[in-house]
């Protein structure tokens, strides 16, 4: 199990991150199965700037269960 930070931005002045778990590889695949797990909205994919591996302290630090 690999932990991410994924974040979303609309502007310099809008967004916010999400942590996630999952087995899956590469930007694309985690971004569509947060959206699958309900984890992120589908309308928010479009506008994801960045997904980034963390530790699992981090996650749990960000909110992650």
């Amino acid at each position: 199990m690999k932990y991410y930070s994924i974040h979303v931005f609309y502007s310099r002045k809008n967004g916010y991150s999400i942590p996630f778990k999952t087995t899956v590889e590469g930007e694309e695949e985690i971004i569509n199965a947060a959206v699958k797990k309900g984890k992120l909205a589908s309308d928010d994919a479009d506008s994801v700037d960045s997904v980034d591996e963390i530790d699992a302290t981090e996650y749990k630090l960000m909110g992650g269960k």
